[in-house]
């Protein structure tokens, strides 16, 4: 999927809803008895609602999800890591804390592209799953940019990036449609190969990305990890002034391009209705007035991998 310039899924789902719209007209203006004469016609009109309901049940997203990778059993029973204290995670936090305080300069944070996280990532990725004793998964490298209808699905229930299990490809929301931190847009490159190589589960991919990321060679790398340890904390953390200020701008941008998303604002609030809008527990993130679990199964099961691999990011080697 990397060599086709644009999003095969976007193509794929204009394709199922308009032979859906067309056999939906059919049935009511000649009715289903006229399908009896044109029995090719409607095999392929039938195609596209079948083509929806299988694409749909490849996302992983529920149950039912047809994705062979879904049916894996979640990282954080597969490692049964031990319970976390809260002083421990007190600590943890506090030392990505330091090193983000430390380490980060805004020429060393703007010099990583997506480009290049999306060939370092999958390297990191597949080393971790080594060193697990896990085998690699998929490769891809290109993160394509989402068509409207796409943009539009993703925005309405809170997926502004997706990987599709069958055809394996990687596509990201434009800037301009979902204002957004950096670090972010790198953090959900790494996140989207992390489900290439195998893992649906968004709490697994998450998990799969900050090991990666932190367990990293390359400084920028481990950076983009300590960012994302305390975005999902839930705790008062502190960042450097330039990250501050980026995400004080981004965060009026979204507000700006919000206001005037008015099918996506209608359509967020229905999803939230059903309830199918995205949630940060899904994802491992921990509200801030939650009680600690020492069982949280993104801190827990983090924190038993990085004690379990043999590299922890030696701050003393090179970037490359």
């Amino acid at each position: 999927m990397d060599r086709v310039s644009f999003s095969l899924v976007e193509s794929l789902v204009w394709v199922g809803i308009l032979c859906s719209i067309w056999m939906g007209l059919i049935l009511f203006w000649r009715g289903k008895f006229w399908f009896r004469h044109h029995r090719s016609f409607f095999l392929v009109l039938l195609s596209g609602p079948i083509l929806l309901i299988l694409m749909g049940l490849g996302q992983g997203a529920f149950p039912l999800s047809m994705a062979p990778t879904a049916w894996r059993s979640p990282l954080s029973i597969y490692r049964n890591a031990a319970p976390l204290s809260y002083p421990n995670f007190q600590l943890r936090l506090r030392a990505h804390e330091t090193d983000l305080l430390l380490n980060f300069t805004p020429s060393l944070y703007q010099s990583l592209t997506e480009k290049e996280i999306g060939v370092g990532c999958n390297y990191a990725l597949d080393t971790v799953l080594s060193l697990m004793g896990l085998p690699p998964g998929r490769t891809v490298r290109n993160m394509k940019t989402m068509g409207p209808l796409t943009t539009l699905l993703g925005l309405s229930y809170g997926g502004p990036a997706f990987h599709d299990p069958f055809l394996g490809e990687l596509a990201m929301v434009k800037e301009s449609d979902h204002p957004s931190p950096k670090y972010w847009r790198l953090m959900a490159v790494c996140h989207e190969e992390a489900h290439a190589k195998g893992f649906t589960r968004e709490m697994d991919a998450e998990i799969l990305t900050q090991v990666a990321l932190s367990q990293s060679k390359d400084i920028r790398y481990r950076l983009l990890g300590d960012i994302m340890y305390l975005r999902k904390s839930g705790e008062r953390i502190h960042f450097p002034e330039y990250l501050r200020a980026e995400i004080r701008q981004s965060r009026d941008s979204l507000e700006r391009v919000e206001s005037r998303q008015k099918v996506v604002s209608l359509l967020r609030k229905i999803s939230t209705k059903l309830g199918f809008q995205n949630s940060g527990g899904k994802y491992g993130s921990r509200d801030g007035s939650e009680t600690w679990d020492p069982q949280h199964p993104f801190y827990t099961t983090v924190e038993d991998w990085i004690k379990y691999l043999p590299h922890n990011g030696n701050k003393n080697e090179p970037n490359h």
